[in-house]
């Protein structure tokens, strides 16, 4: 397996457990969880337009993880786990 998918495959676990925890309320843990997403996702290949986009929602939700904003942190998780997922059925 190529290191960039096993990075890919890493991103998207993290940023399912970040879904867990937002689902949760747990601003924090899901943070905690999309930051260490966006580092993986980012040694996944960029030059895939899905990947590129869920980088951009695990900005997004790291953002509002960061404001305390669960909920919509938690959307914006769920939205980069479906980009990368695709991103990996592109490769």
């Amino acid at each position: 397996m190529l290191q960039e998918e096993q990075n890919l495959k890493d991103a998207i676990e993290h940023a399912k457990v970040a879904v867990f925890h937002g689902k949760d309320g747990d601003a924090e843990a899901l943070l905690e969880h999309a930051v260490d997403a966006l580092q993986h996702a980012l040694k996944g290949g960029t030059d895939n337009p899905h990947v590129e986009e869920g980088i951009s929602h695990l900005k997004e939700a790291i953002e509002h993880g960061k404001a305390g904003h669960a909920d919509v942190a938690t959307k914006h998780a769920e939205t980069a786990v479906m980009h990368l997922s695709q991103g990996m059925k592109v490769r």
